[in-house]
């Protein structure tokens, strides 16, 4: 989703649902878990007219998780109350299991606001991003897989500024935003943004296995902007 400018940046056994077909697992247990992509996935349960309602609320996940780290309190207060807002809406548009993970991401939203643990606020807001997106209906016009792209690129910048960075975590979500980008690189025939994007996932990679913070940096940024690139592309077929 395009972004103005990003701070950036489970739970989840879960995986990113990192599965091959990118869609969120089935449980839902502490955002400061590790990224798993081996877990069970569940297809999107959306039908194409609510498509539109989940990826606004998407939005304010995603809105929350590039400011979790930079923002006042009470700004970010105001942005909790709209991811809260924005799940409330969509009462009857998910799947039972969706809505649960859902509600339970919103409770460890909650929980770390107030222990000011911003990393894991993060965690849990970027973990029902990747919720919202894998429930979009097979026929959208963007692919799962370019959002679940951006939710790798952000799970991997909110483990680099955690305090102590989780490198491990790190090296998990890069390899689910490989999973993912292998999905659809086939299809993305413009050869410049294939092979930008194939560079960005490969630093990410190799910044968190040498432990390299300025490059993790510089490459999730990249990978963020390219996300925006493939939506782009998407789009305009």
């Amino acid at each position: 989703m395009p972004r103005s400018s990003i701070t950036i940046p489970a739970t989840i056994v879960v995986a990113l649902a990192l599965s091959a077909c990118g869609q969120p697992a089935t449980k839902n247990k502490d955002t400061s878990s590790t990224v798993s992509s081996s877990d069970p996935v569940a297809a999107g349960a959306a039908t194409p007219a609510g498509d539109t309602a989940i990826l606004a609320a998407a939005e304010s996940f995603e809105q929350l998780t590039e400011t979790s780290f930079s923002a006042t309190p009470s700004v970010l207060d105001g942005t909790i109350a709209e991811v809260q807002s924005a799940a409330a809406g969509l009462k009857g548009v998910l799947s039972q299991d969706a809505d649960s993970r859902l509600n339970a991401l919103l409770a460890d939203i909650a929980t770390a606001r107030k222990a000011d643990k911003r990393a894991d606020l993060a965690i849990a807001a970027v973990e029902g991003y990747r919720v919202l997106v894998s429930a979009v209906s097979t026929n959208a016009k963007t692919p799962t897989a370019v959002n679940l792209l951006d939710y790798a690129g952000f799970r991997y910048d909110a483990d680099l500024k955690a305090k102590p960075s989780r490198w491990d975590d790190m090296a998990r979500a890069v390899a689910f935003g490989r999973d993912q980008w292998a999905l659809i690189a086939p299809r993305v025939t413009d050869a410049g943004l294939n092979g930008r994007m194939e560079k960005a996932l490969a630093d990410m990679a190799g910044a968190a296995a040498g432990r390299d913070a300025t490059a993790a940096a510089a490459a999730a940024q990249r990978e963020l902007a390219l996300v925006d690139d493939l939506e782009k592309f998407f789009s305009s077929k």
